[in-house]
């Protein structure tokens, strides 16, 4: 008996290729391309400077440590930048004194740091602005408080009390009693501890008058008397 095969035909499957979607890559590639340029901007765009600022409200002589000291990064101009500490010299303030206080998140300036505390007396003047430079004083500058005694008489004389203080604090007006909001009402000076006892005597008995020291170093004339006038 004869045994017949057919034929067996073999399929082949052609492999295809997958097909892709150009509109999904184009669209990928545009947004990679707009986060790449997205971060390239914003990094051309920080011109901030880091620079040193407290972590909490600290008073004057201070000595100060690691967990005293944060960075703040700000935009500034080089004149106001060079006026403070930058991040990069925060590890040389450890150990040092902070001369005047300085309010949490407060910038860190140049002029409020020293070796050692300062030698002094502390003690606050009550004072107008009219009678110190219209207010226009800053932490660290240094001054002479005048004093006006026995006014509107020939006794009449004019001395100065302090020489070479420095402005520690200043006092301002939180708008009550008529008086502007933020409008000068004291001075915190620290004065040479022979001083203090005299600038205490002129706040009760005279009227003062804050003067700046500038320029070069010099005394002037000390008092003036009524029978000093032509």
């Amino acid at each position: 008996m004869a045994v017949t095969t057919a034929p067996v035909m073999v399929a082949r499957q052609s492999r295809r290729m997958p097909r892709v979607d150009v509109r999904l890559v184009v669209g990928v590639l545009l947004v990679a391309l707009s986060i790449a340029g997205g971060l390239r901007f914003a990094a051309a765009a920080d011109r901030t400077v880091g620079v040193v600022a407290l972590a909490r409200d600290l008073p004057a002589n201070h000595v100060l440590t690691g967990d005293d000291l944060v960075v703040a990064r700000i935009h500034a101009s080089d004149s106001v930048l060079d006026g403070l500490v930058r991040s990069d010299r925060m590890t040389t303030l450890v150990g040092r004194v902070l001369l005047f206080p300085v309010a949490g998140d407060g910038l860190v300036p140049l002029d409020a740091i020293a070796a050692r505390p300062r030698q002094g007396r502390e003690i606050t003047v009550p004072v107008t602005p009219e009678h110190a430079l219209g207010g226009n004083l800053r932490l660290g500058d240094r001054v002479d408080v005048l004093g006006s005694f026995t006014k509107s008489t020939t006794n009449a004389r004019t001395l100065t009390v302090v020489h070479d203080a420095e402005v520690v604090e200043m006092v301002r007006s939180a708008g009550l009693f008529g008086a502007r909001e933020g409008e000068l009402t004291a001075l915190t000076l620290s004065v040479p501890p022979d001083d203090a006892v005299f600038l205490a005597f002129a706040i009760r008995n005279a009227d003062l008058d804050i003067v700046r020291t500038t320029g070069a170093p010099g005394k002037g004339r000390d008092t003036f008397d009524g029978t000093q006038l032509p």
